[in-house]
């Protein structure tokens, strides 16, 4: 019951970096269609370099799967809810692990509440050379969905190193047969 007892917060903690990462990137997306017009003028954010361009992304990244939304909201739903199912899961969880699954799923639920409700994706990042874009535009769910990424592969990464450690230690404590 003690190990259920710690778990529960960090399952719990899941929950509310998904509902920070989902609330920033609707407030934003929110903002940037009252504030702006489709596509162009673009707020420069640091002028040549990055600014705001409200675009509608009918696909996935890279426009991918251009205008299959029902596919795409398919697949969105199925991660969303795989993310729970493993979280849930999850034996010894980490606050680490919980951090990424959280702003992952986070990020996931933006872009699926979007395609459902809307058909297409709102994005507004625009990364410039010269003020010519050079990079897909993106928007806040995508951030969390590379950091919450990032993070799980910390976790996984750390996780490995520790058992090799744990292995090593386990290793040199053995008695020499002889």
């Amino acid at each position: 019951m003690a190990a259920a007892d710690k778990q529960g917060p960090k399952l719990a903690s899941m929950f509310v970096y998904a509902t920070v990462a989902l609330v920033l990137d609707q407030l934003l997306k929110t903002w940037v269609v009252t504030h702006m017009t489709l596509h162009y003028p673009s707020i420069p954010l640091v002028p040549g370099f990055f600014a705001l361009t409200y675009t509608q992304n009918f696909g996935s990244a890279w426009s991918m799967f251009w205008g299959q939304t029902l596919f795409l909201v398919g697949i969105a739903a199925v991660v969303t809810i795989g993310i729970v199912i493993y979280a849930i899961q999850m034996r010894d969880r980490t606050w680490l692990q919980m951090s990424g699954l959280g702003i992952l799923l986070g990020g996931a639920l933006g872009n699926l509440y979007d395609r459902a409700r809307l058909g297409y994706v709102i994005d507004m990042f625009d990364l410039q050379r010269n003020g010519q874009n050079i990079f897909p535009i993106f928007n806040v769910a995508d951030i969390c969905i590379d950091v919450g990424v990032g993070l799980l592969l910390l976790a996984t990464y750390l996780a490995g190193r520790e058992e090799k450690k744990a292995a090593e230690r386990e290793q040199q404590q053995l008695p020499l047969e002889g």
